[in-house]
């Protein structure tokens, strides 16, 4: 969203919380699940474009859900003398990406013998819709897990790893609950609530206007914001789960990856620098890392002699330094 659109959205947005807060909770909700489309050219840029021609070697699908249907990229490993069918990965990418984004982690969990699927969010790359709220996201990957299953494991980064932890975790009574053995969340935001509120102040709400968006979001989902706190749904999920984050992350603050740790001694949290949000997702030691893990050759072995609670830090988990926290990066 553009400077210029900010600085006229936000004294209609005031005007229109106080005049109409149920109406302006619909647009202020339209407008937070809508991802900017770029522009034809633009995403293809030299990197991109060598991160998308990876995707080449995978199967084109087309898996229908509830409200379209998405375009998926499955691999399958080199063959071996073992009977059937090897278990596969799902690669889940965030807001505003692609499933080109995640192609680094394909060939690494291939040499590790697993099935790997690669697919566009809704309202994303080539899948169908306008739009990305949570209940959307999760049937899509319910659809994607059907259509690939068994799942060995997801590997989320960022908004994606919102919308794993709800399905995992079963959170949305309307969208049936995904079942995978592993779970890698790379930099993902720890509290849905946060990423509400930090929209609504981006875009001129205030509390009125807050709490109107929280409502949609209640009406469209089914539950509450709080229902989707980060710690509390991987807690329900319980299996083995490697949490990736760097400590300078501008666009989804550190803070939220010690926050998850509260799950459990089975949420193994490594921190990492200089990779920023995204260059993360391209990162050998990262790739490699997350093949050990989902191949099971590295488990999640906290150290049980400190307390989880007192790696949390007491820093504001909504903002940072730069003032950037969230930006694109749900």
């Amino acid at each position: 969203m553009s400077n210029l659109l900010l600085r006229l959205m936000r004294p209609l947005a005031r005007l229109g919380e106080s005049l109409a807060p149920g109406l302006t909770g619909r647009i202020a909700f339209r407008l937070f699940c809508t991802p900017p489309r770029p522009k034809q050219g633009n995403h293809r840029a030299a990197s991109v474009k060598s991160l998308a021609a990876r995707l080449e070697a995978g199967k084109p699908l087309s898996v229908p859900f509830p409200c379209g249907s998405v375009a998926a990229h499955l691999f399958e490993p080199a063959r071996s003398e073992e009977r059937g069918t090897p278990p596969c990965v799902i690669l889940l990418h965030g807001w505003t990406g692609q499933a080109a984004v995640m192609a680094a982690f394909v060939q690494p969990l291939l040499d590790a013998g697993l099935r790997v699927v690669a697919f566009d969010l809704p309202a994303h790359g080539n899948s169908t819709g306008a739009t990305l709220d949570l209940p959307t996201g999760v049937a899509s990957l319910a659809a994607v897990a059907r259509a690939v299953g068994p799942v060995e494991a997801i590997v989320a980064h960022s908004f994606g790893g919102s919308i794993a932890l709800a399905a995992l975790a079963g959170t949305l009574p309307a969208q049936p609950r995904v079942v995978a053995k592993r779970l890698v969340l790379i930099a993902p935001p720890s509290s849905m609530q946060e990423v509400a509120r930090w929209f609504a102040g981006r875009i001129g709400l205030g509390p009125r206007g807050l709490r109107a968006l929280e409502a949609r979001i209640h009406a469209v989902a089914g539950m509450p914001v709080t229902a989707f706190a980060g710690a509390a749904q991987l807690q329900r999920y319980g299996g083995p789960t490697l949490l990736l984050h760097c400590q300078d992350d501008r666009e989804v603050p550190f803070a939220h990856a010690q926050a998850l740790t509260d799950a459990g001694p089975f949420v193994r949290l490594e921190a990492l620098s200089g990779l920023g949000h995204r260059r993360i997702l391209t990162a050998p030691r990262v790739t490699a890392r997350v093949a050990d893990f989902v191949a099971g050759r590295a488990e999640p072995a906290l150290d049980q002699t400190q307390p989880i609670s007192s790696r949390r830090t007491t820093a504001s988990i909504a903002s940072t330094p730069s003032g950037e926290s969230f930006r694109q990066g749900r």
